[in-house]
């Protein structure tokens, strides 16, 4: 049986006290003890314009299951992100869902249930970033054809 295990660390001086935040969690298929065994692939995006890429497409992983979607912003600039949204095939305001900006260096780690694509934009076309991605799977549909 896979074991995916996902880990976070936080520590900060902001308050007026300490705050130290330490969880983990190990990635199940849906209702289940079983962990998740199916991944799409650690993949690499580069980025030369502002257009729209879906990066996770809602016919390729089984519907309503516990997947994971792993992105982070490869760019050590700053000032340089990625409009990250839950989007129902197309770019328009009616169709899509901001989850939110992902800046150079940051990433995500946020569970998806497959029914919906996954669509990133580049804050920047005079600028090349990098995008990567990965969604731990809790069932991958064939391909067909």
């Amino acid at each position: 049986m896979a074991t995916i295990n996902a880990t976070i660390d936080i520590t900060s001086d902001i308050l007026n006290y300490p705050v130290s935040i330490s969880k983990s969690m190990t990635m199940k298929k849906l209702g289940s003890s079983t962990g998740l065994d199916e991944t799409t692939g650690l993949r690499t995006k580069k980025f030369t314009a502002t257009t729209d890429a879906v990066i996770a497409e809602a016919d390729e992983l089984t519907t309503g299951n516990a997947h994971n979607m792993y992105i982070r912003n490869a760019s050590t600039n700053k000032a340089l992100f990625f409009y990250v949204s839950y989007n129902a095939g197309t770019a328009d305001a009616t169709t899509t869902e901001p989850i939110g900006k992902l800046y150079g260096g940051d990433w995500m780690l946020f569970p998806y249930n497959g029914g919906t694509n996954i669509t990133v934009a580049s804050s920047s076309s005079t600028e090349t970033q990098y995008l990567e991605y990965m969604v731990f799977a809790d069932g991958i549909v064939a391909a067909t054809g």
